[in-house]
């Protein structure tokens, strides 16, 4: 009886279609074994990780279709266990040697008491990790780097631009807390420069000669995070290797912990452990490693708003903000706009060799009139994609040079043509773009090119309906 409830469980697997496009519509990889540790289905998800063809695995024995045995492979040790695998960060080798890197959930599949099957459930994480090794290289050699005695940190005080007060009390504050090495918590909205803030206290501070390593907690997936952050030792999971964690990189200099409130609350007890006893356990180690760095951290929300929704534990909140640093937006800031819009022009003249002085008066009462969600980050991207549209030959950014959303949202409609009596549609359409035409002539002091730009023609074009319309420039 048991031997054929086993199989209609697998036949269910096999044979059942609606089952079989649910699963292969899934971004994720679904991989099914029976008991024997054959394949018996293989998801178009899991084709698209590992870029094979489900046909190369079906029906073969893991060990066949990976480079793997009974004690790499996680789907065989569940299938012999019984216990379930859960967020397992895990690398191994297909059979054609493309190294796959995922985090699993496996478990096992039960009828009657019987174990008939084991499921993977696998995400892809092979550009996450080669992010953050990436990350990690480059800030090695930045560091390396004698031109670079700051450990490749791009900025120093001296680079906050700005002369309202609220921005001149922020870097003051910022100044008094970098020469002591208490824990700073920076909140600011997105966009505001708060890595800025920290690369510059870390420039400012006795550790100015040690690493700064920054890490953003919202781009990792939890379970790589922390074995980023803490290091790995060999044979803690299939792939692992004896690696160092951020902690240790930045163990004489700073830690710069971005959208910490991102973290998980499991991890943040781990983080928490970490900094008040100083010492951690790399993932799968058993031995002790001491390690200070200087604890820098970063929110994008009000922290006790995390706290009351659930994501920020209130003793990290504690352990973290001895000292908080608020950066404002840039709405709360409006009066240094010009002073952003200039260096950000300065900087983009030297990398793409042009001659643009400044801005119109038109563009820099939109400017004063938007509300910059995206805060100094929108207004620095909104000057280099005007710069990218400039000609090498104007000396100022225009509203043609915007995005399309300024325009719209600030450019008023062409007023409405009010209809003769007696004229016929031809000449109603001739006059609305006669209109048209010497309205933008006049807001552009009859520059044809200009205006030709602004109608979205070519100068030729412009002057073949200037005579077409008998529009005089002249009058």
């Amino acid at each position: 009886m048991n031997n054929e409830l086993a199989e209609e469980t697998l036949n269910l697997i096999q044979e059942n279609e609606l089952l079989k496009n649910a699963l292969h519509v899934l971004d994720d990889g679904i991989h099914i074994v029976n008991r024997k540790g054959n394949t018996i289905f293989y998801s178009k998800g899991l084709e698209k990780i590992e870029q094979s063809r489900g046909t190369s695995v079906m029906g073969k024995h893991i060990s066949e279709a990976y480079k793997l045995d009974e004690d790499s492979s996680i789907l065989l040790k569940v299938l012999n266990t019984g216990v379930p695998v859960k967020n397992q960060d895990t690398s191994y080798v297909t059979s054609h040697g493309k190294t796959i890197n995922i985090i699993t959930n496996t478990y096992p599949i039960y009828s009657e008491g019987k174990i008939v099957a084991a499921v993977s459930v696998n995400r892809d994480i092979t550009a996450y990790r080669s992010l953050a090794e990436t990350i990690l290289k480059l800030q090695k050699e930045l560091f390396s780097k004698s031109y670079r005695p700051r450990n490749g940190t791009q900025y120093t005080f001296e680079d906050i631009v700005g002369s309202s007060s609220y921005i001149k009390k922020t870097v003051e504050a910022a100044k008094k807390c970098a020469i002591n090495l208490s824990p700073v918590l920076i909140q600011g909205e997105t966009g505001t420069g708060k890595e800025l803030f920290a690369q510059s206290i870390h420039n400012y501070s006795p550790r100015a000669n040690g690493p700064f390593v920054a890490v953003n907690c919202a781009a990792i997936p939890e379970t790589l995070l922390e074995s980023i952050l803490f290091g790995t030792v060999k044979g803690a999971f299939t792939g692992s290797e004896d690696k160092k964690g951020l902690f240790e990189e930045a163990d004489a200099g700073t830690l710069f912990l971005d959208e910490i409130n991102s973290m998980s609350m499991v991890l943040q007890s781990k983080l928490l452990r970490v900094l008040e006893s100083k010492k951690l356990r790399r993932v799968g180690g058993s031995r002790d490693i001491l390690v200070n760095p200087r604890i820098i951290s970063a929110v994008n929300v009000d922290p006790m708003a995390a706290i009351s929704k659930g994501e920020l534990r209130r003793d990290i909140y504690y352990r973290l903000a001895v000292v908080n640093i608020e950066v404002p937006s840039l709405k709360e800031r409006p009066g240094d706009i010009p002073l952003l819009v200039a260096h950000f022009i300065e900087n983009s003249n030297k990398v793409m060799g042009k001659k643009i002085k400044g801005i119109s008066e038109d563009v820099l009462n939109i400017f004063k009139k938007y509300s910059w969600p995206g805060n100094v980050r929108e207004l620095h991207h909104t000057i280099e994609h005007a710069m990218n549209m400039a000609d090498s030959d104007e000396t100022a950014l225009e509203l043609h040079h915007l995005q399309t959303h300024f325009r719209q949202k600030f450019i008023p409609n062409s007023p409405s043509y009010e209809v003769s009596t007696g004229e016929d549609l031809k000449t109603i359409l001739l006059n609305i773009e006669r209109n048209i035409i010497i309205e933008e002539l006049a807001k552009n002091n009859k520059n044809i090119t200009q205006t030709a730009r602004n109608l979205g023609m070519s100068r030729q074009h412009l002057q073949y309906r200037l005579k077409r319309l008998n529009i005089d420039l002249s009058e």
